[in-house]
């Protein structure tokens, strides 16, 4: 059976990407992976109609159709709406039609990420609460047809797809993992076996040395930086073999390893918010990762996005 983005969307699964939308979880023969595959992270789309963002995202989309081999899944990681936190509803219509038709040529499963300018209402008056669509369901219902947080699982690699959007207090958001993630972790990585390669993926990071450099090396980050119990879910996942944890919201090209663990972050489709490189020097792109066997590999693509300001 051909997948097709289409058919994902319409809940046709039958695919040897098995995607976890529940808390049970496939038996796994615990025998070390031994094929190839690859895959493509992009993340902070933040579509809209202004700045050329619709031609940014077809441009990006492009690059990555031309790549040999093509990935075989793309994670989306998260802000693929460019805010939805404090507009009415037909603003939010309109975002949503530009980033639905920009990915129309992608054939192959899309794997997405909540990111805090994903969620409806949040930085809105209480009278949003009543409207369809508040909070993370207008997205989850329109987009990603996912719960906010899921597995799948690609030849034996479980991949962990969390949501680090989390309401903050009064009004907004906060960065977070709540403790039914941290219970749905647990449960799944105890389910894979501690021997096994994961792929943990998180809108905001929960590790990055972003801040030090962005806003100062004494300077403590706050929860719109970095998952404030960020300490806590490494802990949890320490005595497994997770590879990497992908990450996005900062729109910079980052990688730390920490115990063997690679904290990627992929940059943005979107760069400085479609007004060029991020911080000057972070070109608009996507990652692409390459498995073989336990071994990942990854690069950073730009795809050659001239701003228009």
């Amino acid at each position: 059976m051909e997948i097709t983005r289409r058919g994902l969307i319409g809940g046709s699964l039958a695919t040897s990407l098995m995607a976890g939308l529940d808390a049970s979880f496939p038996q796994i023969a615990h025998a070390a992976p031994k094929s190839k595959f690859r895959f493509a992270h992009l993340t902070d789309f933040h579509a809209q109609p202004e700045l050329g963002a619709p031609d940014g995202i077809s441009l990006a989309l492009k690059k990555l159709m031309q790549l040999k081999p093509l990935p075989d899944f793309v994670v989306c990681g998260g802000d693929q709406i460019m805010d939805l936190l404090s507009v009415s509803s037909e603003r939010a219509d309109t975002q949503f039609k530009v980033f639905e038709k920009a990915i129309e040529p992608l054939e192959m499963p899309l794997y997405y990420t909540i990111g805090n300018h994903d969620v409806y209402g949040w930085g809105s008056t209480l009278s949003k609460r009543k409207e369809p669509g508040y909070g993370l369901s207008m997205f989850t219902e329109r987009v990603s047809k996912r719960d906010p947080f899921y597995t799948f699982e690609a030849d034996r690699w479980l991949f962990l797809v969390l949501n680090s959007i989390q309401p903050g207090t009064p009004g907004g958001w906060k960065a977070a993992i709540d403790d039914a993630q941290l219970s749905f972790m647990k449960s799944a990585l105890v389910k894979h076996g501690t021997q096994l390669p994961v792929v943990v993926v998180s809108h905001v990071p929960i590790f990055s040395i972003f801040p030090q450099y962005n806003i100062g090396t004494t300077t403590a980050p706050t929860d719109k930086y970095l998952v404030a119990n960020g300490k806590e879910v490494r802990e949890l996942f320490a005595p497994y073999n997770i590879k990497a944890v992908l990450q996005g919201h900062t729109h910079v090209v980052e990688n730390c390893t920490y115990l063997g663990t690679q904290y990627i972050t992929s940059g943005a489709i979107c760069g400085e918010w479609w007004k060029g490189p991020r911080l000057g020097v972070h070109p608009e792109g996507f990652s692409v990762f390459d498995v073989d066997g336990e071994n990942l590999k990854w690069q950073y693509v730009p795809y050659g996005w001239k701003a228009r300001v």
